[in-house]
């Protein structure tokens, strides 16, 4: 059985999990106005590779340089705000590439924080189970 999707229908997303592999600490967004720590990721803009998506929400929502590595996941849930849309969303392993964090790189409308965790707090830390078993791959895949 396949499935197409179409953008009228479909929300497209992208994220990752970021990884300092220097420390071995991920980095998890707080998103104050529902209270969930999670993984930073977006919509995709026009003309946008999902990649591209995904390192510049990472920018966007935490103020620090990554490279996309590989795929981790691929989720397809119905969107929160548009119920009557399927979104699709593309989760990568992120690395730090620059420990300088910048200012002032979110939208006008987000107000995140975050900080840097281990493995352990970070499965403490994480709203929903699906992240808990994300940035445990994205753990393993770096330990291979």
């Amino acid at each position: 059985m396949s499935h197409q999707y179409y953008t009228d229908e479909t929300i497209f997303s992208a994220g990752g999990i970021l990884l300092d592999t220097s420390r071995n600490m991920v980095y998890l967004i707080y998103k104050q106005t529902s209270g969930e720590w999670l993984f930073p990721k977006g919509h995709l803009e026009t003309g946008e590779s999902i990649e591209t998506t995904a390192s510049r929400e990472i920018f966007e929502e935490t103020g620090y340089q990554n490279q996309i590595k590989q795929i981790l996941s691929v989720q397809i849930r119905p969107d929160i705000q548009q119920p009557n849309k399927n979104k699709i969303i593309f989760w990568f392993l992120a690395l730090l590439t620059d420990s300088g964090q910048s200012k002032n790189t979110q939208m006008s409308d987000e107000n995140f924080t975050g900080k840097w965790l281990t493995l352990d707090d970070a499965l403490d830390s994480l709203t929903w189970e699906d992240d808990k078993k994300l940035v445990k791959l994205a753990f393993q895949t770096i330990n291979q």
